[in-house]
């Protein structure tokens, strides 16, 4: 989806059809964050703003999530959007499990899922919440990127850590860059430094190689605390994009995630 605003990016999950993603680094058996890693199905449906008493064609749309403390699935707002049904799956394991949305910050990018079944937590492991990065840390991101069926994982460093629109809710805030690929399918998969849960995935620029983009640990941290008494309030800021606009050349936001870029869109979906 293009907008007039902003830089060119995608979103981390997949909507449009799109190349082939790069290939990642094959998923090794015995890492232990494999299994804090899940790939989710939606079904959408969005409103017709032409004809608003009806609502547009169903579609289908996939992303990924990582698990989190309390039986909790974190992934990006843009995969669940307009939201009517849910499913999830873990990376091994063909069964899908249906969940629903518990929380869901837009102007973050974050969202909350619980799954119904508690017994899809079994032989799973939580993924605790670190802190922010530095700049050329190592870091590794997880997720189901078009192209195929098992999880896939990729390698880079912390190339930038500034404020960055956010192409889901044209908010500017604070985002991790890196070089490791992020693509159609990788968003609301997590961003991984020692163990621990530094970033989600959520969107990649579309004019230049390996540019991807994550939610850091600080503005989840901040999800987390909000949602904790049952309700998020959401984030209160009056900061302004820094600098000139950019040219309309360069301000073509396309998501990677449900809503464009790094959500991945069904075959039959796109046929």
């Amino acid at each position: 989806m293009k907008t007039s605003a902003g830089p060119a990016l995608f979103l981390a999950a997949v909507v449009l059809p799109l190349f082939a993603p790069l290939p990642g680094l094959a998923a090794d058996r015995d890492d232990p964050n494999n299994k804090s890693v899940v790939r989710i199905f939606v079904s959408t449906q969005k409103p017709d703003f032409y004809q608003p008493w009806q609502m547009g064609a169903p579609d289908s749309v996939s992303g990924s999530g990582c698990i989190i403390a309390g039986s909790r699935i974190m992934t990006n707002a843009h995969v669940v959007s307009d939201q009517i049904f849910i499913q999830v799956r873990k990376a091994g394991d063909p069964r899908r499990y249906n969940a629903k949305v518990e929380f869901v910050a837009h102007d973050a990018e974050l969202a909350l899922l619980k799954v119904e079944d508690p017994s899809f937590f079994k032989g799973t492991r939580s993924l605790e919440l670190g802190d922010l990065p530095r700049q050329r840390d190592a870091a590794t991101v997880y997720g189901f990127p078009e192209g195929g069926e098992e999880l896939s994982i990729t390698e880079g460093i912390i190339s930038r850590i500034e404020v960055t629109a956010y192409s889901h809710s044209g908010r500017y805030l604070l985002t991790l860059q890196t070089d490791a690929a992020i693509n159609p399918g990788n968003s609301g998969g997590p961003m991984v430094k020692d163990g621990k849960l530094i970033g989600v995935s959520f969107q990649s620029f579309s004019s230049g190689e390996n540019i991807g983009y994550a939610v850091p640990a600080p503005l989840i941290r901040r999800f987390l605390d909000d949602v904790a008494d049952g309700s998020y309030d959401g984030i209160s800021t009056t900061a302004r994009r820094p600098g000139r606009p950019s040219r309309p050349a360069t301000s073509s936001p396309r998501r990677t995630g449900c809503p464009s870029a790094t959500t991945a869109r069904s075959r039959s979906a796109r046929a």
